[in-house]
């Protein structure tokens, strides 16, 4: 995410709290797909080997959205449609369109005020219909208030197939006891030893969201791609368990509904209690465990938003 990324990560490694340790990362390419072989040490200091394959168009799709989107390109695509709009209208009708700071205005010109009238509200349905599109091919939704955001919901259900393979791969360790907590303990641990990378480019203007088979090959990921890639998983690995991602200032963690033990961060939303999980890493921190300013958020249950995701 964007604001305070670096605080944020200065402040995740808090007292006592070990760092994520990958002890080697491979990445071979075979035909249709990419063999991603992870060697790292678990909270318990153990040494677990994850390895499993992601068809590379899906990650090609994944590393397409991340590199594509920008809050800038969505306006020349929409600027686009609108032409487009104007030209199957016909009858000579013409549009000029301005950008005017976070936006776009336009001016149409039509034969007559009733050809006016009816290319106007074609041209705004279109923009809406096209602003739509752009965000939902990338990920991202428009909230009422006129805000763009990563949409966790939507983003979650697209990526849960291509990562079915890793949580088969998790689900074949060794180990791990036969219950929820063990396997979600398990999952977050891995996504947090991958490696931290803050994703923003200032430029770009959004495009700080990384999808799950980008995140997995490129070997790096920021909080909120962690938690919808950790979500995108655990949707297959604990497919009986409730997520949510939890968002703050600058950061973002997952929620999900297990029983909470004595001193788990948790929050509560539509009558239903989450535990926390930190996966942005670099501190592997167990269920429930979090940095001191997420506590801090979680207890005042402000400034934060909760979006449920099953």
């Amino acid at each position: 995410m964007g604001v305070g990324r670096l605080a944020l990560v200065l402040s995740i490694l808090w007292g006592g709290v070990a760092e994520a340790q990958q002890l080697d990362f491979s990445r071979v390419t075979r035909s249709g797909d990419e063999r991603l072989s992870y060697r790292w040490r678990d909270l318990d200091r153990r040494e677990q080997v994850t390895a499993f394959t992601l068809a590379r168009q899906d990650i090609r799709d994944a590393e397409a959205s991340f590199k594509d989107f920008s809050i800038d390109g969505m306006w020349n695509d929409i600027a686009a449609s609108l032409r487009d709009e104007t030209a199957r209208f016909g009858n000579g009708a013409r549009i000029e369109i301005r950008r005017t700071g976070d936006g776009l205005n336009w001016t149409v010109k039509a034969r007559d005020p009733a050809s006016q009238g009816a290319l106007i509200k074609a041209l705004n349905d279109r923009f809406v219909r096209s602003q739509k599109a752009y965000l939902a091919r990338h990920l991202r939704q428009r909230l009422d208030e006129g805000r763009i955001v990563v949409d966790f919901v939507a983003a979650t259900r697209a990526l849960q197939e291509s990562m079915r393979s890793v949580a088969r791969a998790l689900g074949t360790t060794a180990g791990v006891a036969d219950d929820d907590r063990a396997r979600v303990n398990l999952a977050l641990a891995f996504f947090q030893q991958v490696p931290y990378a803050a994703l923003g480019d200032g430029g770009r203007r959004g495009g700080d969201f990384l999808p799950g088979p980008a995140l997995l090959a490129q070997n790096r990921g920021d909080c909120d791609s962690k938690a919808v890639a950790l979500a995108a998983v655990l949707r297959t690995y604990v497919p009986g368990r409730k997520l949510a991602v939890i968002v703050m200032p600058g950061h973002a963690v997952l929620g999900v509904d297990l029983p909470a033990k004595a001193g788990e961060r948790t929050i509560r939303a539509q009558a239903r209690q989450y535990v926390a999980l930190e996966p942005a890493g670099p501190a592997m921190a167990p269920i429930g465990d979090v940095a001191p300013q997420t506590a801090k958020y979680l207890a005042q249950a402000r400034a934060i938003e909760i979006w449920p995701l099953n």
